[in-house]
């Protein structure tokens, strides 16, 4: 296990949580930044493991968000409830691979997306939910809403906000692992256009698998389209009322969110902020998951 964790803190999260995990051989670690698909991979990982797509389980709802740290009653019941579980066990992290354990007998899935996208994504997301701890950093104001996503740091308990350099940091943190034989990437775009090879990626990471004919029907309950048809299932905290509209927690699914919303003066500084994140190589692996 890796000890040197570094810290991270923010409106959600507290990685101190970590130290209180009791680790299984075989966890898998679902290692995604918001809004990049960490509900995607987590439905993946269930279909896989449970292998029944038929299967009355909302995934989300049993693979738990360590670090978020409303109050220690949560952290109390999510670590009770891993203990408790008898199947292969999926943990959801949006923090940064630096951030959490590692342990050379468990999965890391990680998984990135077009900040951009990340961006709109997100601000439909908080518009959607029924608690405001994070309103103020979503605004009506797109403009603002846009600088601060330009300019916030991750640092001084800044985890939380929209911010590229979360996106960028995250994604390099995973890009220094990946040589590690239990350590995968996975790209938002290429599971939208090849859904069954990256679901097949997947399972060969965990080992699993399963004969064509349910493989297949694995893969039809992992489309946005099912995911969204049964939301209240599919979508973390649905049931619990977190949201105004429980299938708006899946908007679109689609591209290019700022098309029509940002003008060519704020791509050029999108563009400016990102190169000075990012070495050109990894810009367009994170904007397109192509290498």
């Amino acid at each position: 296990m890796t000890k040197d964790k570094r810290p991270y803190k923010g409106v959600f999260t507290d990685t101190r949580n970590w130290d209180r995990f009791e680790h299984r051989p075989g966890d898998i670690f679902v290692c995604v930044p918001p809004k990049s698909g960490t509900t995607w991979m987590q439905t993946i990982c269930g279909l896989l493991i449970f292998g029944d797509p038929d299967a009355d389980v909302s995934y989300p709802e049993i693979s738990p968000w360590i670090e978020f740290s409303l109050s220690s009653k949560t952290v109390d019941a999510r670590l009770e409830m891993l203990a408790t579980q008898t199947h292969r066990r999926f943990i959801k992290s949006h923090t940064p691979l630096d951030g959490i354990p590692y342990f050379e007998d468990c999965t890391y899935l990680a998984c990135h997306r077009h900040p951009l996208d990340v961006h709109f994504s997100m601000w439909h997301h908080v518009q959607n939910m029924k608690i405001d701890h994070i309103d103020h950093l979503h605004t009506q104001d797109r403009a603002a809403n846009f600088n601060a996503f330009l300019a916030n740091s991750i640092e001084n308990e800044g985890l939380d906000q929209p911010s590229l350099e979360l996106i960028t940091h995250h994604y390099e943190t995973a890009r220094a692992r990946v040589k590690l034989p239990n350590v995968h990437l996975f790209h938002y775009a290429t599971l939208s256009l090849d859904l069954s090879g990256q679901m097949r990626r997947i399972a060969k990471a965990l080992n699993i698998s399963h004969p064509d004919a349910l493989f297949d029907a694995l893969v039809e309950k992992a489309t946005f389209k099912s995911m969204k048809a049964n939301a209240l299932k599919t979508a973390p905290g649905a049931k619990g009322g977190l949201y105004k509209d429980p299938n708006a927690f899946f908007n679109s699914g689609q591209g290019r969110k700022w098309d029509g919303i940002l003008d060519a003066h704020q791509l050029a500084r999108y563009r400016r902020r990102v190169a000075n994140l990012l070495a050109p190589d990894d810009v367009i692996y994170l904007e397109t998951g192509q290498c």
